[in-house]
């Protein structure tokens, strides 16, 4: 099973840093950590709201999903601004369209139901777990 969780986490660093302006080497590695962390949360999350919330499954998925997607723009974004030397103003705009991505799928999902939120928001908080424990797998390894 973790086989294939890595072999997902090779293909989407691939995949979503295949046009990407020279992405580091220890960019790379974390964005690779960090997003078999987020596979295996993902996994965890939707077996556990199957069995007990199986209506805010989908719900929770959604919000791992777009806060890993939020980190990747991120990340890709500032290595490219860092680098070609670019103005602030693309970190900027960059930014607010990220935050208009989470806020849309929010809105989205939203349709009367304030626990649709609550999920959402759980869901995006859990990707913050997976930086921590990556980060502190990481430290461990030095």
């Amino acid at each position: 099973m973790i086989w294939i969780i890595k072999k997902i986490t090779n293909y989407l660093a691939y995949l979503f840093l295949m046009g990407a302006y020279s992405v580091t080497k220890d960019t790379l590695m974390m964005l690779k950590r960090v997003i078999l962390y987020d596979l295996i949360i993902l996994l965890l999350s939707f077996a556990v709201s199957m069995i007990f919330y199986r209506e805010y499954a989908i719900v929770l998925i959604i919000g791992i999903a777009i806060a890993l997607v939020n980190f990747l723009l991120n990340a890709l974004i500032t290595e490219y601004t860092m680098k070609a030397s670019k103005s602030k103003i693309l970190i900027l705009a960059a930014t607010v369209g990220r935050i208009a991505l989470a806020a849309g799928f929010a809105y989205i999902l939203y349709n009367d139901d304030m626990i649709n939120i609550i999920v959402y928001l759980v869901g995006y908080s859990l990707h913050y777990v997976s930086m921590i424990i990556s980060m502190i797998i990481q430290k461990n390894k030095r």
